[in-house]
């Protein structure tokens, strides 16, 4: 709990009245300056990598929220040691490969959410919150990204997402989602694109992954797009240039994490950090063709994936999620996320605007 999301995280739940909270990680001294500024908490030793370490934290705890990574490597090591102790477990990663694992487990009792951040997880809450208000959902498109520092963890994620033994399980490149399925190839990369809502010119990068297909069933979407959007150009070249030469040895990944981390800093230099979910969500409304765009801006991501996760931990301390193994946009209310997001103070801008009329798309003066 001694990361930038675990910090915040913490913060949350004791806002949210939850307690007591006993904070785990390999640091202790850090943890007690964090738990100083709590109204409840212990700390206790936590190695991810000592499996004893692990029961030992979660025995006696009710729910267990895991904001460490890289979550490609934690897997579900953590959720199994949570679990065997009879707590819940709640992750702000934990993609499709630690899903299919906890699956096999058939939690008649117990509860497991994973997805639990920005994205996944408010990248699937908030289309979902959109669809409420339409009686038929025919296109949504989804632009998220920005500027911001990129944490070893998270660069380790993105290199590991590459790799053959995880990439399978991450999605597809260069797809969309039409009639009912994804088709791969429908959509190509755009650069110097103008976007409403973001205040740089910005590279698009086409990707569809495990929870926008289970959006666009659940929302019905005939035509449904994503898109990472890249507000510098280092991280962008340095991530691309990795697909061919994925990192196996651990001097590699090592070489590459500090490769991601420093193309991000550059891409930061002298520049202030922004971090933006855009969605345009077109069908009928009341038997008439209507778009409604949401946009959130936050000053930096973690922020949000901290609130999102202290949500989600807190909802299933409450017993407000059904017993079994979930993916967070998928059983949370997305109402109470969404209210409870606004009044987080993590957002620097929340803007809903019915019938923004910018023609079929979004970008405008892009060049593929």
């Amino acid at each position: 709990m001694t990361g930038t999301v675990g910090r915040r995280a913490v913060s949350v739940l004791a806002g949210l009245g939850a307690g007591p909270l006993r904070l785990g990680g390999r640091r202790p001294a850090e943890l007690e300056r964090i738990a100083a500024t709590l109204p409840d908490a212990s700390v206790h030793r936590l190695d991810l990598d000592d499996p004893e370490s692990m029961d030992r934290f979660c025995s006696g705890c009710h729910t267990v929220l895991n904001c460490a990574g890289p979550s490609y490597l934690i897997l579900d090591a953590l959720a199994r040691a949570a679990l065997r102790g009879g707590a819940g477990y709640v992750d702000v990663s934990g993609d499709e490969p630690v899903h299919e694992r906890l699956s096999v487990l058939g939690l008649a009792s117990r509860r497991a959410v994973l997805s639990a951040g920005v994205l996944p997880g408010l990248s699937g809450l908030i289309p979902r919150w959109m669809a409420a208000g339409f009686d038929r959902v025919d296109a949504l498109t989804t632009y998220i990204g920005g500027l911001e520092r990129c944490s070893p963890g998270s660069a380790t994620d993105m290199i590991l997402s590459m790799r053959g033994d995880s990439g399978d399980h991450y999605g597809q490149a260069l797809a969309g989602w039409r009639n009912g399925k994804i088709e791969v190839g429908v959509l190509r990369p755009v650069t110097d694109v103008e976007l409403p809502f973001f205040p740089d010119r910005v590279t698009l990068q086409p990707f569809f992954g495990g929870e926008s297909e289970r959006l666009a069933s659940a929302i019905g979407a005939a035509s449904m797009d994503f898109w990472n959007v890249f507000a510098g150009d280092r991280l962008l070249s340095a991530f691309t240039g990795m697909r061919g030469r994925p990192p196996w040895t651990d001097e590699e990944m090592e070489a590459a994490v500090a490769e991601l981390t420093r193309a991000a800093d550059l891409d930061m230099f002298g520049r202030l950090p922004y971090y933006t979910l855009l969605f345009r969500m077109a069908g009928d409304v009341a038997g008439r063709h209507s778009v409604r765009t949401v946009a959130l801006r936050t000053e930096e991501a973690y922020r949000l994936i901290a609130v999102v996760a202290g949500l989600t931990t807190h909802a299933v301390a409450e017993g407000r999620i059904p017993p079994g193994v979930h993916y967070a946009a998928d059983v949370l209310d997305p109402e109470t996320v969404i209210d409870g997001v606004r009044h987080s103070g993590a957002l620097a801008a929340f803007e809903v605007i019915d019938d923004l009329d910018m023609g079929a798309d979004l970008m405008d003066e892009g060049a593929l």
